[in-house]
């Protein structure tokens, strides 16, 4: 199998940047397009690639690559640019794009689809969201009574986290398995089918769930000084909308690491990506 040499970098933020550098070091030839500037995508380059790495995500809600850039790309566009011959890499790849990619005959890979690169990640996201708490509070977070919706790794990690700094952490989940491994961690735990019975005596609320949590009837019965902060992917998990008509502190921080730690953030997922190279032998 032949190796990997070149490789385009399309879209992305500082993380891509730091992908880039990561890979550079390594020796690779290197491009990037529609990144931070306005590089203009050059076809030929991309055409010849051995291999194309997308963003974390890939595409934004209009299936533009997700970019700082000014210049949007649809994503169907630099499908068309591609050829067999090249192996692509994005980050939380949907079906649709998946299938895009399939449909042409291109091996395509999710890098962030790897638990090493979620676990790895999971750090820097947790940084983002203390970062974020202590830029928008105005007392301290021990003591505070914090709610943590999900107990994946996010929220596993933040919970730690929170708690570590002497925070009151409660966690809603669905399992009575989980509830059981919270209290373990020495945790409060609550399932989220009875969130509204006691969502009022907190402080901070952080979403982690891709699904509606914080719903019209519970920002009804939340405190008014409440902060809440919403990680999860699409589709989210705030009415955002009742909680501005609502005068509530609500916010949607997306792609966290790559705002507040985007050099390890880079590098977590491009070691995710070299590993793919080693395991699929493009190296």
């Amino acid at each position: 199998m032949n190796g990997i040499k070149n490789i385009s970098f399309i879209g992305g933020d500082k993380r891509q940047i730091y992908m880039q550098s990561f890979f550079e070091n390594l020796g690779y030839k290197t491009e990037a397009f529609a990144a931070n500037g306005s590089e203009r995508i050059n076809k030929s380059i991309i055409s010849n690639s051995d291999a194309v790495i997308f963003p974390l995500p890939v595409t934004d809600k209009s299936g533009n690559i997700s970019s700082n850039s000014e210049i949007k790309y649809k994503i169907t566009d630099i499908a068309g640019l591609i050829t067999e011959k090249t192996i692509v890499f994005g980050g939380m790849l949907s079906e649709k794009n998946k299938q895009l990619f399939s449909e042409k005959r291109i091996k395509v890979y999710d890098y962030f689809a790897r638990e090493d690169v979620a676990i790895r990640n999971a750090v820097p996201t947790v940084q983002g969201i203390l970062k974020t708490i202590f830029n928008n509070i105005d007392y301290t977070l021990f003591s505070s009574k914090c709610a943590v919706f999900g107990f994946g790794r996010i929220g596993k990690a933040i919970a730690d986290a929170l708690f570590a700094l002497g925070a009151d952490v409660t966690v809603f989940v669905r399992k009575e398995s989980d509830v059981a491994l919270i209290g373990a961690k020495r945790l409060n735990a609550c399932k989220i089918s009875e969130k509204n019975n006691i969502i009022s005596a907190f402080d901070i609320i952080i979403n982690t769930v891709p699904a509606m949590m914080i719903d019209k009837s519970t920002l009804l019965k939340v405190s008014k000084n409440v902060l809440i902060i919403d990680v999860a992917s699409a589709p989210y998990g705030v009415d955002f909308a009742e909680a501005e008509k609502e005068g509530i502190k609500a916010m949607l921080c997306p792609s966290l690491p790559g705002k507040t730690a985007p050099v390890s953030a880079g590098k977590i997922l491009a070691r995710g990506i070299l590993n793919i190279m080693k395991e699929e032998g493009y190296e």
